[in-house]
């Protein structure tokens, strides 16, 4: 019993909270002209799901861009697909289990906020990349993942553009 109550009084004392997320990450995602993107990580101490966010950091005040729900941020891209010089951001994240499956957001800056516009899920293995790689001056988000809707499996490339305030899956 004595274990128990010392193990608890050594938690508070150290400022950690049992069943709260704890901060382990921040990261600079961009500086921008109308504040400093922030990735901060941090995981439920269970180690099952995570309490990701992306925050917009103005001087003394922090406005949540974006919260993951559970999932786990993978990586985030800041890059301008619709030519208007400000960056949208393409968020990959983990949904857990032993798939591998990423489900991927689009947000786009409007109006002074950060707005979700397209949201994917459901890749297998996905790895996301935004660039021009047909030398149109275009930038694309490529997604390279594992199709698992055919046997054999075989590894595929899915192809958005951004149009219309949405990406749009191409053709082959």
């Amino acid at each position: 019993m004595n274990k128990i109550i010392f193990s608890v009084l050594i938690a508070l004392l150290s400022g950690i909270t049992p069943g709260f997320a704890q901060p382990s990450e921040r990261s600079i995602i961009a500086e921008l002209p109308h504040g400093k993107l922030v990735l901060e990580r941090s995981a439920i101490p269970d180690g099952l799901a995570f309490n990701d966010s992306i925050v917009l950091e103005q001087g003394d005040e922090a406005i949540e861009v974006f919260e993951s729900e559970g999932r786990a941020i993978q990586q985030v891209i800041h890059e301008d697909l619709d030519g208007d010089g400000i960056g949208e951001l393409l968020i990959q994240m983990d949904l857990g289990g032993s798939g591998g499956y990423r489900e991927f957001e689009l947000l786009h800056f409007k109006e002074g906020v950060y707005l979700p516009v397209w949201l994917e899920t459901g890749y297998a293995a996905g790895e996301a990349s935004i660039e021009d790689r047909d030398g149109s001056g275009r930038k694309r988000v490529y997604i390279a993942y594992t199709d698992t809707d055919v046997e054999p499996q075989v590894e595929d490339t899915a192809v958005f553009e951004f149009t219309d305030g949405t990406l749009k899956r191409q053709q082959k």
